[in-house]
């Protein structure tokens, strides 16, 4: 059997059903477990069968520290696992989002401050965190210097609630 294990509820936990059931035919079980650390737990429990492969959805940033020592113990885990856990190398749900070239063209969005900022952020994300220090625009700037905490994880999903939302919804995506 192969499962996707997710951190993700909601929004997150119905993108990764649609991956499953658009991309795979339904063949991924997929299960949230709440959280990063559910993930780690589920994983130290796990009885694996001999045809079982787990693909983890581990929502990993460089700027956030306890997700760093999560991930150096999910990756422990996986490296003993003889291939059957497969870490999905990924910020974000909402950064696979973003980064799908044909998002705003998709949805129609008419948000073009939201569109540039987007585009500024995404040239700008490398090794799993955005490098201010290649970002020239100063709207871009000013729209990260907003965050009270400031991580990848939370300007990524920022970037889809409030640029994209209203357009998907019009567009009936």
């Amino acid at each position: 059997m192969k499962y996707l294990w997710t951190e993700d509820t909601g929004a997150g936990l119905h993108f990764w059903k649609l991956v499953s059931q658009l991309f795979f035919d339904n063949e991924l079980a997929i299960e949230s477990k709440e959280s990063n650390q559910g993930i780690l737990d589920a994983l130290s429990d796990l009885k694996m069968k001999k045809d079982d492969e787990y693909y983890i959805a581990f929502d990993y940033v460089f700027d956030n520290q306890d997700i760093r020592n999560k991930y150096r113990m999910l990756k422990s885990i996986a490296e003993k696992s003889e291939g059957k856990i497969i870490i999905l190398d990924m910020i974000c749900f909402e950064y696979l989002i973003l980064a799908f070239d044909r998002i705003v063209a998709w949805t129609g969005t008419g948000k073009t401050d939201k569109s540039k900022i987007r585009e500024a952020v995404l040239s700008a994300t490398q090794n799993h965190r955005i490098n201010l220090s290649k970002i020239k625009d100063e709207t871009t700037l000013q729209f990260l210097a907003d965050f009270k905490k400031y991580s990848t994880e939370r300007v990524m999903k920022s970037l889809v609630s409030r640029g994209l939302e209203m357009e998907v919804v019009k567009c009936g995506c």
